[in-house]
């Protein structure tokens, strides 16, 4: 037996349609009582925007109906409906019989979403990435070593006297050494780097020339710049390292600024 419909859930729609879409649907879970995740859910799943759009147009469509005489004696198209076996509801039946509902709500966000908006948010992520890289693979100096065990063995045949536990015989180690850590992050960056740069490039070829978005692209390349110039300090005597690195992402953290005032 189908779970009942939550009456609440045709409340917040009209709430949201009586405002024209304007009410914030933090405001409606508010009213409601209810989690604001629940209500984009159902405003996903429903299709509130397209009821939207339908309420406004739907005086103009009638008035263009009425007394129309474009089509009188139009036998009209015998192949305007979709042929026998059309699948052009299949994506969505997979989605709905396979998806868990949160990936299905987060799926039909995105079904609406522009390419150029889903390759800048990849643009975002891939940049954000390459920027805490700089912190979690940082290099302190020359003798910066880093020691993990990576097997040990041990003899049930020996017990502590103090834990009562087999004692630990052998233990293998894999060591990383300052050279090693610099080139693992060196090779690393560089491939995200590469990555990111092909993204621009899908985003630049299919964005509007008009797009505010170029621009910022200019500042991201400046920045990546300064992580390939802190890459070469790590080779200059430890100690100043962290503060040469902090004055060159100073300047760009100004221009950034600049850039952004200016606006």
């Amino acid at each position: 037996m189908p779970r009942k419909r939550n009456p609440k859930r045709e409340k917040a729609r009209q709430m949201w349609l009586d405002s024209g879409g304007k009410k914030k649907l933090i405001e409606i879970a508010d009213e409601l009582g209810i989690n604001p995740t629940q209500i984009r859910k159902w405003k996903s799943l429903d299709k509130w925007s397209n009821d939207l759009k339908g309420n406004v147009t739907k005086k103009k469509e009638r008035s263009s109906m009425k007394g129309n005489q474009y089509a009188k004696g139009n036998p009209g198209n015998p192949h305007a409906s979709p042929p026998k076996g059309n699948k052009n509801a299949v994506s969505h039946g997979l989605f709905a019989k396979w998806l868990p509902e949160d990936t299905r709500a987060l799926v039909q966000e995105i079904y609406t979403s522009k390419p150029e908006d889903i390759i800048w948010n990849n643009i975002m992520i891939q940049y954000a990435a390459i920027i805490r890289s700089v912190k979690i693979m940082n290099v302190a100096s020359e003798f910066d070593m880093t020691s993990d065990v990576t097997e040990i063995d041990l003899n049930p045949a020996i017990v502590s006297k103090k834990t009562g536990k087999p004692v630990q015989t052998k233990e293998v180690r894999q060591y990383q050494y300052a050279w090693d850590k610099q080139a693992n992050y060196l090779q690393a960056l560089s491939r995200a780097q590469t990555t990111l740069g092909n993204l621009i490039k899908q985003f630049v070829k299919i964005a509007d020339e008009t797009d505010e978005r170029r621009k910022k692209l200019a500042l991201m390349d400046q920045q990546l710049s300064i992580l390939e110039a802190k890459a070469r300090i790590l080779n200059d005597d430890g100690n100043d390292t962290e503060a040469k690195v902090s004055k060159l992402l100073d300047k760009i953290d100004e221009t950034l600024g600049g850039d952004e005032n200016d606006k």
